[in-house]
């Protein structure tokens, strides 16, 4: 499996535009799995799941490893062919894509934040969340672009090591959401 995928074309950018295919590859990402046991592990129909497997296998987000036999069965299984995604800086996307992009990843992480708070009975305890909405400097948007960018390396690190089976690991969900917004009006009260 590669370290990281480059998506250039718009065939592998709505593959990835979907909520449920971005739950699928986040599954292949660390395991082989086949077409039922995804399903039983997102809770979907395997015809359902069957259908995005399909759409991420035609875009090459994820490959067949092998075919087993079971019975009567044949049993394919899967694995993504990297770790993370990124566009290519040179994909130029619509204003339709750039909406489906932000919006099938905003939805999962909303409901991995939901199955999380329902997991752990409503406590979160370790959980940071916030909404700003800020004025910045360049200076400062350079900080914290610089600092995601830390935070980004160190989680792609993780992924990758190698742990020994004493090391106790907790599963955490990192998502951002940094971008301009729309400017606030003015707080000068009534100027009548």
């Amino acid at each position: 499996m590669k370290y990281e995928m480059v998506i250039e074309t718009t065939e592998q950018l709505h593959a990835l535009s979907h909520p449920l295919r971005q739950r699928i590859l986040s599954l292949l990402s660390y395991q082989e799995m086949t077409n039922k046991s995804i399903a039983e592990e997102l809770k979907e129909t395997p015809a359902k799941v069957f259908f995005h497997v399909k759409q991420l296998l035609d875009a090459e987000l994820i490959r067949m490893t092998k075919e087993e036999q079971n019975r009567n069965i044949v049993e394919k299984y899967y694995t993504s062919t990297a770790r993370s995604f990124r566009l290519s800086p040179s994909f130029e996307l619509t204003k339709t894509d750039e909406h489906m992009i932000f919006e099938s990843t905003f939805h999962e992480t909303y409901r991995n934040l939901i199955d999380s708070i329902n997991f752990y009975n409503g406590s979160l305890s370790q959980a940071m969340v916030g909404n700003h909405i800020v004025d910045l400097t360049e200076e400062e948007i350079k900080m914290i672009s610089h600092y995601l960018d830390e935070m980004n390396a160190i989680i792609e690190t993780s992924k990758q090591r190698e742990y020994s089976s004493e090391t106790e690991l907790k599963p955490f969900s990192f998502s951002y959401f940094f971008h301009p917004s729309v400017p606030r009006k003015s707080d000068g009260g009534d100027e009548s």
